[in-house]
């Protein structure tokens, strides 16, 4: 079983750093609100988000919208963060915890998410990604 983990990375980012940073910058975006860089320097032109609650796909306009729309966050801890590559394709899947402000109060939350990326041009974008809720 070993030989099969030889490409998994967890929170070790020597593996390598240029996806990283841009799944680093990835996170950091889309709690940002930054459409703009998610757009221009993180997606593919092919990119699809999975609703992780019920599977559904996300258009464009519905995942602008949803990014857009999310309360105040604070404490984000990115951590717990595993990649395997595969020649040309690489996942990267962490944790995420932070708090949001709801109804004036903050709420703590998990999350896990898993993107899929592919090196297009000597530079990774991602083409597919989802999130759900953990304990």
């Amino acid at each position: 079983m070993a030989a099969e983990m030889d490409n998994l990375d967890i929170d070790n980012p020597a593996l390598d750093p240029e996806l990283r940073r841009i799944d680093d910058i990835f996170v950091r975006s889309y709690y940002g609100k930054d459409l703009e860089t998610l757009w221009s320097k993180i997606f593919d032109p092919s990119f699809v988000f999975m609703d992780g609650a019920d599977g559904r796909k996300v258009e464009r306009a519905e995942f602008d919208r949803g990014c857009l729309a999310q309360p105040p966050y604070r404490n984000l801890v990115h951590d717990q963060v595993a990649t395997r590559i595969e020649g040309d394709t690489a996942v990267v899947t962490a944790r995420n915890r932070y708090e949001r402000e709801i109804e004036g109060k903050w709420v703590a939350f998990n999350t896990r998410y898993v993107d899929v990326f592919r090196r297009v041009n000597g530079e990774w974008r991602c083409f597919f990604a989802t999130v759900y809720k953990v304990s």
